[in-house]
């Protein structure tokens, strides 16, 4: 265990001072294609260690609890930790000099959380090559804990959320990113209709909606109502509700639609449904 809390240790020192020399992590930078490449050198990385191990002491050392448990804890506090400090969103500077306001770009963060994710490849690559019914469980567990990790952090840069303003009989084919830069879109957005629900007593808005048709390049047309809180799914983009023009409130004759999008998520998802399978099977397997 000395070994592996020395490590983590070493990991969080590095990774302040990276934070404190260079800045925060970029997630910018690793948009795709660059998120793909380093995914494909993990993954080779993961396979060569794991083929070297009976060479290396450290490689064999890294499928080991002795080295998987204090990873474990050291991204425990350092979740906890972001759990108890309120965060900037997405995007913004960290509100102090340490960075831990803003936890996704906190360098010993990603770190400590790249380790772990090197270790579960390492494991689940040893498991993988001692093909056994017993191991399933283990294996859907590690497996799905790995894929979600990985995608979940490498799919961070290919997310976009972005912002589309239509006027009521026309058709909106641009959005504007948090820089402000406006973008051609693969859909288009035609505002039918906006309306606004009122409070009795007060007359303030009690919801507001948009009769809408969205159009794709390949000619696709999806008609739907879009509603707070009852977002449109259309070719991998959900489009909410998000604003209007307040000024003129309830015969406002324009919508604020908010497009996101994430490739990435079906693999988070894949990736928890498996471990949940493996907590699962687990019960099944001990009964049997």
């Amino acid at each position: 265990m000395t070994m592996g809390c020395l490590v983590c240790c070493g990991l969080v020192a590095v990774g302040m001072l990276l934070q404190l020399t260079t800045g925060p992590v970029r997630w910018d930078a690793m948009a795709s294609p660059v998120n793909i490449i380093v995914l494909t050198v993990l993954l080779l990385g993961i396979l060569t260690m794991h083929l070297c191990r009976g060479k290396v002491r450290l490689f064999r050392w890294m499928a080991t609890l002795q080295a998987g448990i204090p990873a474990m804890v050291a991204c425990a506090m350092l979740t906890v930790l972001m759990g108890v400090t309120r965060q900037v969103p997405s995007g913004h500077q960290p509100t102090e000099p340490f960075g831990i306001s803003s936890m996704l770009t906190f360098w010993p963060f990603v770190l400590s959380y790249t380790w772990l994710v090197v270790l579960v490849g390492m494991v689940c690559m040893t498991r993988l090559l001692q093909p056994s019914w017993r191991n399933i469980p283990f294996l859907l567990n590690h497996l799905g804990l790995f894929i979600a990790l990985v995608a979940g952090t490498l799919g961070n840069a290919d997310m976009q959320d972005l912002r589309m303003v239509v006027q009521e009989g026309k058709t909106e084919w641009r959005a504007v990113d948090s820089k402000h830069r406006v973008l051609q879109m693969p859909i288009g957005i035609e505002l039918h209709d906006f309306s606004m629900e009122l409070h009795e007593s007060s007359l303030a808005p009690k919801s507001f909606s948009s009769a809408v048709s969205v159009y794709t390049k390949r000619g696709v047309v999806v008609s739907d109502t879009i509603r707070v809180n009852k977002p449109l799914t259309v070719r991998g983009w959900k489009i909410y509700q998000y604003s209007y023009d307040e000024a003129r409130g309830n015969e406002s004759d324009i919508s604020v639609f908010e497009l996101v999008r994430d490739p990435w998520l079906p693999f988070v998802y894949i990736g928890i449904f498996m471990m949940l399978a493996g907590a699962l099977s687990i019960f099944v397997c001990k009964k049997w």
